[in-house]
């Protein structure tokens, strides 16, 4: 910054530490000094939209998009008279589910209990848009009559989704170099899973963030799916349409 002319805003800057609960409590408190600007560390910080806390536990994100989501339910049905169905469609589309599904990929492997908060956002859509009662279930008009995906299939959904572009050359070069194919490591191209065009899921060394990783996470749902949608002839089209009766 100082090379190219520019000044740090302390107000525009944030910093955090991120590590175990045990390492961010030996980590110091002490404001940041940087050319002379003092930068207070924060226990959670905004990047892309995505609220980070220190531990990446997402519990920060997870309660934001829900309190986002439900106020806007709740505004929406004070005028859910006046709007038809397809209209209450769209606006839920265009303030509740742009919410859920933006960066959704994140929340692979989330905890149930985290998981099932943002469930109950997406059931609570349904209601408002068939103008149906609080406790009334609404797994049948999500499935016949929204098309709609519960919120962990929608998380596997944009997971395959990515890792079909990066192995067909549509998505950034970072993305794509995570994509290893089984049959192009050393000592497996004889193996079934090299047949079944399977991407090759490496070693975590944690257990609760390791899983959690793009480059983990993204393989193991990819492997998940049958051969005829792994097929390398499949095109994006066909994968899509394939894919949503897949996981329904």
């Amino acid at each position: 910054m100082a090379s190219n002319r520019l000044r740090l805003n302390p107000a525009k800057t944030n910093v955090i530490w991120l590590g175990t609960s045990r390492r961010v409590q030996q980590c110091t408190t002490d404001p940041l000094q940087l050319h002379g600007a003092s930068i207070q560390p924060s226990n959670c910080v905004r990047d892309l939209g995505v609220v980070v806390d220190s531990g990446l536990t997402l519990v920060d994100h997870v309660a934001h998009i829900t309190s986002v989501c439900f106020f806007h339910i709740r505004q929406l049905w004070v005028i859910r008279r006046s709007l038809t169905v397809d209209t209450a469609h769209s606006l839920v589309q265009a303030l509740v589910n742009r919410q859920l599904d933006y960066c959704n990929a994140l929340f692979a492997t989330l905890p149930a209990g985290h998981m099932s908060r943002l469930q109950s956002v997406l059931r609570a859509a349904p209601r408002f848009v068939m103008q149906l009662p609080g406790q009334a279930p609404v797994s049948s008009h999500m499935c016949n009559s929204l098309h709609w995906l519960n919120f962990p299939q929608r998380v596997t959904y944009k997971l395959c989704l990515l890792t079909y572009k990066c192995l067909h050359g549509l998505a950034p070069d970072y993305l794509t170099r995570l994509c290893v194919h089984v049959a192009t490591v050393g000592g497996r191209p004889r193996l079934r899973s090299s047949d079944d065009h399977q991407l090759l899921i490496p070693r975590t060394r944690t257990v609760t963030l390791g899983p959690c990783a793009f480059n983990t996470s993204r393989p193991a749902s990819w492997n998940a799916l049958p051969a005829s949608l792994r097929g390398p002839a499949v095109t994006l089209g066909t994968f899509r349409e394939m894919l949503k009766p897949f996981l329904f």
